[in-house]
């Protein structure tokens, strides 16, 4: 009976002994558990932090190319409106030219007319006198349409 007993407490003491273990076990276990969610949890914020700050500078730099496109269009528009005045003055300009042209070819029959009494000479002076005046007047203000039309990267040639 005595050998029983002291089985039985040798034996109620390794399970003493055992339990205690497997509760040191579980309270480990359930520490790296916590830890494991804090860390857990500290890492997601860190992701949340990290993804709203390339959010906002995505969106901060979405921000500023809208802005240089609309400042772009705006450019381009203003530039267009310009190539197009230069080109309507160029027409006008060109107009009264043939205008001018046209009033010339009329005096020239005029002159052509009236010289049928031999005065070629008188002609001649007459024409050496508007080609003259054609050159002073015409040569810039081509010159002027020319440079402009450069200008907007247009061939004046091509128009």
């Amino acid at each position: 009976w005595r050998d029983m007993t002291w089985q039985t407490k040798a034996d109620n003491e390794v399970l003493k002994r055992r339990l205690w273990d497997l509760e040191k076990a579980l309270e480990q276990a359930w520490e790296d558990k916590r830890d494991i969610r804090e860390e857990m949890t500290r890492q997601y914020q860190e992701l949340q932090k990290q993804t709203a700050a390339h959010s906002q500078r995505l969106e901060a730099k979405v921000k500023s190319l809208q802005e240089q496109l609309a400042t772009r269009l705006q450019e381009s528009q203003q530039t267009q409106e310009t190539a197009t005045q230069a080109l309507a003055e160029r027409d006008r300009t060109i107009a009264q030219l043939q205008g001018r042209l046209d009033a010339m070819e009329r005096e020239y029959e005029k002159i052509l007319q009236m010289s049928g009494d031999g005065s070629l000479d008188l002609v001649l002076a007459k024409m050496a006198e508007a080609s003259q005046c054609w050159k002073e007047v015409g040569m810039p203000i081509a010159m002027e349409h020319k440079e402009r039309l450069q200008e907007f990267g247009l061939n004046p040639l091509e128009i």
